[in-house]
């Protein structure tokens, strides 16, 4: 089964959805971020909360700003193409993944998993991914190479064996948008268990997907998502991970 790439920025505005709806300027910083935590039982840190090391990326996007994975872009640095922090770890298969996030208006990123390098760029990632983006797109489920715009909020995906797509819907966009603070920090928790894949955003489910095609994924790494676009800002802390 060949899947098509297509660019987020184009399947949303297939969509007719904007992602940067509700703000056009990118804030220069971010509310205070949350305390260092300690990694829950069974997990264990995928940053020191200093340093970028285990990761890659291109340093004119990505740095280490108040204890914090930072990405940047601006007029004078733009993005060419979706590009990623990528985390140098061996592929993971079931896991559950936490990550505070906070990300500017108008900013655009996401949490990929479950990933494989894409050689055609520079630290590019396909995979799935758990959309960050202030508005409509925050919370949905995301596929490059594997499907665009997987499951909305609120939605519950299945791909059969042959590619075909249901989609059930086990909650009200708008209700579970009252759970997210689109312009302060939140908590990310991804949950991976064989073809069943699901996301929380502060412990409410924002979208799900199962995943029976031959060519779904079940292992790969992880990468923090760098949009191309209007300038973003984001950020990243307390990144825990547990394999099972």
């Amino acid at each position: 089964m060949k899947m098509i790439v297509m660019s987020k920025a184009v399947a949303i505005s297939a969509a007719l959805v904007v992602c940067g709806a509700f703000a056009a300027a990118v804030r220069a910083d971010s509310p205070t971020p949350p305390p260092t935590k300690e990694a829950p039982e069974g997990f264990v840190s995928l940053f020191d909360g200093k340093t970028l090391d285990g990761w890659e990326g291109d340093p004119q996007f990505w740095s280490v700003e108040n204890g914090c994975v930072t990405g940047r872009s601006s007029e004078e640095h733009k993005v060419p193409y979706s590009t990623f922090l990528v985390w140098k770890g061996k592929p993971v298969g079931d896991f559950t993944l936490l990550a505070d996030f906070y990300i500017a208006p108008g900013g655009n990123s996401g949490i990929e998993y479950r990933a494989w390098k894409d050689e055609s760029r520079d630290n590019g990632l396909n995979g799935y991914q758990a959309d960050i983006c202030p508005g409509d797109i925050m919370g949905i489920l995301y596929g490059e190479a594997l499907g665009e715009i997987i499951a909305w909020r609120g939605e519950s995906a299945k791909f059969d064996a042959d590619g075909n797509k249901t989609i059930k819907r086990f909650g009200d966009a708008q209700e579970i948008a009252k759970s997210i603070k689109m312009d302060s920090w939140n908590t990310y928790r991804v949950e991976a268990r064989g073809n069943r894949f699901e996301e929380y955003i502060n412990d409410v489910k924002t979208s799900e997907l199962v995943d029976e095609r031959p060519n779904a994924p079940k292992e790969g790494i992880f990468g923090l998502q760098i949009h191309p676009g209007p300038p973003s800002f984001f950020q990243y802390k307390n990144i825990f991970l547990k394999t099972y």
